[in-house]
């Protein structure tokens, strides 16, 4: 990333800096808490002019609860990049969806694999086709409770924004060599161990991320991220400046230029202040 020491020197020091982060093992500890010291580096940060918000698998309401607690500045990325959601508007700046015959291909993986849950996303409205323990958790995890319509495979939107599979990883690596070659117009990715999305083509955080910086006015190299897990790493490789919480698998680290603690230690606050060091130190990132 690229800014000369003059331009910081005159200005506040995060000016033109967009920085979005992930939630779960990076914003959020592993109570699903903002730690004290990340919301205080983040109110430094944006003191600072820097832009400020979240890039998350989860859907805009839930990720508006976070929004809110972080107090963030400018547009996020929800649904794994499927919608980017104007928080301080209550709506989307931009969405893509699943081809109509994603209902087929959950037809059949509930056919071959009836335990595993099953739901979809058309923005915060989670419709859920079958319900099993890790989907239900799930709900509780996120507080999405609300935002669930029970749905027959009959009655499910022909668009939606994205599918959820929750199940035990075993199984759901069963289900992904099911699907290789049936996924025309989307593509599957492991989120967390138990839960494995279809999301439309050419659809991820690191498109989400772009469209932010673009709505920002924000230049592409000017662009900071953070994340921990498989799901980011095409956000990572779209930032000029990446990082990861240390909790992050040794092959998303391979992605970062920096690598900060753990998430319960406060992940963000770690990437602030180091981005302070080398703003300070270097006049650049």
């Amino acid at each position: 990333m690229g800014m000369d020491s003059a331009a910081h020197r005159e200005g506040r020091l995060f000016d033109g800096i967009l920085l979005l982060s992930d939630l779960d093992g990076t914003l959020l500890d592993s109570r699903k808490n903002i730690p004290a010291r990340s919301r205080e580096a983040i109110r430094r940060f944006k003191e600072q002019g820097g832009l400020f918000s979240i890039a998350t698998g989860r859907c805009p309401c839930s990720a508006e609860i976070v929004a809110r607690q972080a107090e963030v500045n400018c547009p996020g990325v929800t649904l794994n990049g499927a919608v980017v959601y104007d928080f301080r508007a209550g709506r989307p700046a931009g969405q893509t969806c699943l081809p109509e015959w994603y209902q087929a291909v959950l037809r059949d993986v509930h056919a071959a694999f009836p335990a595993v849950g099953l739901q979809v996303y058309v923005g915060s409205d989670i419709y859920i086709v079958h319900s099993n323990d890790v989907v239900e958790r799930l709900f509780h995890i996120e507080h999405t409770e609300k935002c669930r319509k029970e749905a027959s495979f009959g009655g499910l939107p022909p668009r939606v924004n994205k599918a959820l599979i929750g199940g035990r990883h075993e199984e759901l690596q069963r289900v992904r060599r099911f699907l290789e070659g049936r996924l025309e117009g989307m593509y599957g990715m492991f989120t967390e161990e138990q839960y494995y999305e279809l999301l439309p083509a050419h659809t991820n955080k690191g498109t989400g991320v772009r469209q932010v910086a673009e709505v920002c006015g924000v230049s592409p190299s000017c662009i900071a991220v953070v994340g921990d897990y498989y799901n980011d790493v095409e956000m990572l490789k779209s930032a000029a400046y990446p990082m990861v919480a240390g909790n992050a698998p040794d092959d998303v680290k391979i992605f970062a230029r920096f690598i900060a603690g753990d998430c319960d230690g406060g992940v963000v606050a770690d990437v602030i202040e180091h981005m302070e060091r080398r703003l300070r130190e270097r006049g650049r990132l």
